[in-house]
């Protein structure tokens, strides 16, 4: 059984979000926790893009993007890029429709000691991988991950716990390369809930935005229990803000409303809430995922679940993966 470090997960969301790190600080600091979180020596993180043709075939447009720590870790060169993307294991690792989960390779399907790709990634023989896989329904994606020397079993418990930790992982990367200030977000907060500039669609979610910044200080402040923490720790709030923290010259802190929804191509006649529900949904993720993504509740994905599948015409999630994979 594969043993995670409980204690470092909250740790680890909340690093996620720290303010004022570049997209190159964020990388390293992901890799570095999550080396810590699963008692391994060295990590990897690959950016890529996908895209499927008229046949419903996987194209992978580009590969770059890699970043390793660690002793064990491979160099990325050209052979080593080009193996990875053309490995038996690259429709499982980078075109299967994952939303935003915690996994292992052999998890899905695939193995890496008989990926000639992926063993390059690594100097040290390795026989598994665990970590973040990331694509939206553009896809964009990324994969981060631990190499492990033998293949491990996940608890139910451990992969609930790492599903919704991949949610925040996923988000937080969202927030990359943006302008994280009062000037840019939709809404200001203190850091005990006073709103003190709110604006756009905000002026209607007050009542929801102290809510999430409430639930939002209660997980940070019980690190020592990681399922409470992230039960009520959720991605997104209302479906479309990630609070996070920002000081000023002075030291005050502040809690930012920044609009950070997964982007979801336009698909006439489907509301936003519809189009970022039943684009999860076609990835896989349960309702339960969908909702604590999200931020909204299980009633709300179920109603926009249903009004998604009538808009599109099809019965079924297989059906509605199937109708996104081919635009709509």
């Amino acid at each position: 059984m594969l043993r995670i470090d409980r204690a470092r997960v909250v740790e680890l969301v909340d690093s996620c979000y720290a303010p004022g790190l570049d997209d190159a600080a964020w990388v390293h600091r992901l890799l570095h926790a999550l080396v810590d979180l699963g008692g391994a020596r060295s990590a990897v993180f690959i950016r890529f893009r996908t895209s499927y043709d008229a046949h419903g075939a996987l194209n992978i447009d580009e590969g770059d993007g890699f970043t390793s720590i660690g002793p064990d870790a491979g160099e990325w060169s050209e052979d080593t890029r080009r193996a990875v993307l053309s490995s038996p294991a690259r429709e499982l690792t980078f075109g299967r429709t994952q939303g935003a989960t915690f996994s292992q390779v052999s998890g899905l399907g695939a193995r890496v000691d008989s990926s000639p790709g992926w063993r390059q990634c690594w100097r040290a023989p390795i026989v598994d991988a665990l970590g973040v896989v990331s694509r939206d329904t553009n896809g964009d994606g990324f994969v981060v991950c631990v190499g492990l020397d033998r293949t491990h079993s996940l608890a139910p418990r451990e992969s609930r716990l790492l599903t919704k930790l991949a949610t925040h992982v996923a988000a937080s990367q969202r927030l990359r390369g943006r302008t994280i200030s009062p000037d840019a977000a939709d809404a200001v907060l203190s850091a005990h809930g006073k709103v003190l500039h709110v604006s756009g669609g905000a002026q209607h979610d007050r009542a929801a935005l102290d809510e999430g910044r409430r639930r939002r200080e209660a997980a940070k402040k019980s690190p020592h229990d990681a399922d409470r923490a992230l039960e009520i720790w959720q991605g997104l709030v209302a479906g479309r803000w990630s609070l996070v923290d920002h000081f000023d010259s002075d030291g005050k802190r502040f809690v930012l409303a920044m609009k950070n929804a997964p982007e979801v191509n336009p698909r006439a006649g489907l509301s936003a809430l519809e189009l970022r529900v039943s684009s999860l949904a076609s990835m896989g993720h349960r309702d339960k995922e969908i909702a604590y993504a999200l931020g909204v509740t299980m009633p709300s994905v179920a109603a926009a679940l249903h009004r998604s599948r009538a808009k599109l015409k099809v019965g079924s999630r297989a059906a509605l993966a199937a109708a996104w994979r081919r635009g709509g």
